[in-house]
C-alpha cells in the first residue's frame, strides 16, 4: 500500500501538468508521475468523483462494479483525503493542491481562499466546468467557481451524467470535473458494506461504463477517483458516516484511461 499512497492535494498539480499548465499557485502536493506517464500532453482532461465511494468498499463490491474494477486491474493507485475527509474541503482540495487551512472551504458555500485549477486555466485561455446535482458540492462549490456552470437539471446522477456529456460535446471546456452523488447519499442510508448499496452500485458502474467511452472518444483523459470513503456509524437513522482519520474514511482508489 505505502507504494502506491498518494496525498489528494496531487490531485490539482497531475491535472495540471497533465493540459501542459502550472501548478495553481498555492499547490502543495507533487504530481503523480504514474499517471503522467499515460495522461501528459492531453488536450482535454475530465475527473469523475463517485462521492464516498472509498479503497474499503470498492474492494468489498469489486464483483458489482465489473467495469470500474477492470478499470483498477490496469492502472490503480490510492489516494489519502485530507483532514476533515469531509466532501467539500476534498473536492476543493482536488481543484488548488491543497488543504483545509489553505483553500479556506470548510463548507460548500464557503469561498476559495487560494488560486484554483480554473484560475490557471483562464491564465491560459482555457475553460473548466464543475458538475453536479443542485445543493451538492458539485454544483454549489465547483460550478460556482468554473468557467462552465454544469449543474444538472434534475437531483440524479442520471441528470449529471447528461449535464457532463452535453458540456463535453457542445462546449468542449478543456477541463471538467463532476460529482455524482448518489453513492455517498445511499452510503449514508444503509452503510458503506450493505448488501442494500449492490443496485446503486451496479447502476453507478454502469453509468461510469458510459461516461468513460463517451468521454475517451471526445479526446478526454480521464481520472475516476472519490473525495473520501465512509464507515459503519453504528446508528440506525445514518449507517454509514465519515470525517475521521480512520482508513475506511480517507482512502480512496483513482484509476485513469487515456483518449481514444
Amino acid at each position: 500500500m505505502p507504494d502506491l499512497l498518494h496525498s489528494m492535494t496531487a490531485v490539482a498539480p497531475t491535472a495540471a501538468r497533465a493540459l501542459g499548465l502550472r501548478d495553481p499557485a498555492q499547490a502543495t502536493g507533487r504530481p503523480i508521475q504514474a499517471v503522467l506517464a499515460d495522461l501528459e500532453g492531453s488536450a482535454r482532461l475530465a475527473i469523475v468523483a463517485p462521492d464516498a465511494l472509498g479503497q474499503a468498499s470498492l474492494e468489498h463490491f469489486a464483483s458489482e462494479m465489473p467495469f470500474l474494477s477492470s478499470m483498477h486491474a490496469g492502472r490503480h493507485l490510492v489516494l489519502r483525503s485530507v483532514m476533515p475527509s469531509m466532501t467539500p474541503v476534498n473536492f476543493a482540495t482536488m481543484v488548488t493542491g491543497c488543504e483545509l487551512e489553505i483553500h479556506g472551504v470548510s463548507a460548500k458555500e464557503r469561498p476559495v481562499e487560494c488560486e484554483t485549477l480554473f484560475d490557471v486555466l483562464a491564465e491560459a485561455g482555457m475553460r473548466g466546468a464543475g458538475c453536479g446535482r443542485p445543493g451538492y458540492t458539485g454544483s454549489d462549490l465547483l460550478a460556482r467557481i468554473a468557467q462552465i456552470d454544469g449543474t444538472a437539471a434534475l437531483s440524479d446522477d442520471a441528470a449529471i451524467e447528461e449535464a457532463v456529456l452535453r458540456i463535453a460535446r457542445d462546449e468542449r471546456p478543456e477541463f471538467l470535473i463532476a460529482q455524482l452523488g448518489a453513492t455517498d447519499d445511499h452510503f449514508h442510508r444503509f452503510g458503506p458494506y450493505s448488501e442494500r448499496m449492490i443496485p446503486k452500485l451496479r447502476e453507478t458502474d454502469c453509468r461510469l461504463e458510459r461516461m468513460t467511452a463517451a468521454l475517451t472518444e471526445r479526446g478526454y483523459a480521464l481520472m475516476v477517483l472519490s473525495d473520501h470513503g465512509q464507515h459503519e456509524s453504528g446508528d440506525a437513522a445514518k449507517m454509514g458516516t465519515h470525517g475521521s482519520d480512520c482508513d475506511e474514511d480517507c482512502l480512496v482508489p483513482l484509476t485513469w484511461r487515456a483518449p481514444v
